[in-house]
């Protein structure tokens, strides 16, 4: 369910024809988290793919019994740079760029993500 941001401002309400409440819990929470702080709507961070990234790194986390976050390294200058880990171990580092709606889209597909979080793990 991802809106195509290249035709979407910032402030439109992509939930507008939406019941939020069909949605996944913490799909919920964020817009409603974001709507009470005054923040352009939520839009949900994806893989390169377009796949969305919460439920991906959600089931990996419950069926590896992992950690996993997200993170801009530590001495990066750059906005773009950021890295996956696994239980605080590096996993797999890309590019991340937001578009003007304000998603976060993340340079590596759900299934490469994934494959590196596997490998890692096997070492």
């Amino acid at each position: 369910m991802t809106d195509d941001d290249s035709t979407v401002s910032a402030d439109e309400d992509p939930y507008a024809d939406t019941n939020v409440e069909e949605l996944p819990d913490w799909w919920q929470r964020n817009v409603e988290l974001f709507r009470e702080h005054k923040l352009r709507p939520y839009r949900p961070p994806v893989f390169k793919d377009e796949e969305l990234l919460p439920p991906v790194v959600d089931r990996l986390e419950a069926e590896l019994e992992i950690d996993i976050t997200i993170v801009k390294p530590a001495g990066t200058e750059s906005e773009a740079q950021w890295q996956f880990l696994a239980d605080g171990e590096a996993v797999i580092s890309t590019h991340r760029t937001r578009t003007e709606a304000g998603r976060s889209v993340y340079g590596v597909s759900a299934d490469a993500f994934e494959a590196a979080v596997r490998r890692s793990l096997s070492d």
